[in-house]
């Protein structure tokens, strides 16, 4: 495989499960804007395989993205955890609840946020963003004073800064690309729930539809798989959480 084949391609830290879920996100939007593409892993690279595409797949998706209309579903959930449908992928948002409404362990955030207030955010985030290149739009951060969690990277501890700069409604540096692709990427690439309170993810390393990439993430196409990643949710500040790093298993 070869990824100056690919129709895009984005650098991912596959320690970081907010990217790797990102990345499972780009390739469900693809496979949606151009029916049959596939993608995978390759030495730090995430690379799509869209024969449809444009030659700006990448800036073309993510702006289709930002431009989404948003709106919540009122009959599930209660007004922080309905579900989100982004119309312009005709795709609805509901890892963080149950079929009748109880929440997830995957529903990080707290406080007066909404997952639909979370996303607007970080939906007007992204259309802000000046440049959209595969080595640097993982990367772009933006101070702002929600998101779902996702991302280590934004994660604060309040025994290190004495308070909650949630609770404070404070902005904090956020990465709007791969908060929202992560989103998308939970909702068909759900990670795998283990013992001790680990979530499991798994890299694969042969282009794939999304329908069997969910297989090979889950770590059930073993025969294909680079390598397996397992994280912890951990209490970040106040009654917040968020995703750590990952380690190999």
């Amino acid at each position: 495989m070869n990824a100056t084949e690919a129709s895009f391609s984005v650098n991912v830290d596959a320690a970081n499960p907010a990217q790797f879920f990102a990345c499972c996100g780009l390739l469900e939007l693809a496979a949606r804007a151009w029916p049959g593409a596939e993608g995978c892993f390759h030495h730090g690279v995430f690379s799509v395989f869209a024969p449809a595409a444009s030659e700006n797949a990448l800036a073309e998706l993510v702006q289709r993205l930002a431009s989404s209309p948003l709106h919540a579903d009122d009959l599930r959930g209660d007004s922080a955890t309905r579900p989100v449908t982004l119309a312009a992928f005709d795709i609805t948002l509901d890892w963080w609840i149950r079929p009748r409404g109880a929440k997830t362990p995957l529903k990080l955030w707290a406080g007066q946020q909404s997952a639909l207030t979370i996303a607007e955010t970080l939906r007007l985030a992204l259309a802000e963003m000046n440049s959209i290149d595969g080595a640097r739009v993982f990367d772009q951060a933006q101070a702002l004073t929600g998101r779902f969690g996702l991302d280590p990277r934004s994660a604060w501890n309040a025994l290190d800064v004495g308070f909650s700069p949630n609770d404070q409604g404070m902005q904090v540096a956020t990465f709007p690309a791969v908060e929202l692709l992560a989103a998308v990427g939970l909702q068909r690439f759900p990670p795998v729930q283990a013992a001790q309170g680990e979530w499991h993810y798994s890299l694969w390393n042969v282009p794939l539809s999304p329908a069997v990439a969910r297989a090979a993430a889950a770590g059930s196409v073993p025969s294909i798989f680079v390598e397996a990643r397992a994280f912890r949710i951990i209490r970040r500040s106040g009654s917040y959480k968020g995703f750590d790093f990952a380690h190999p298993l």
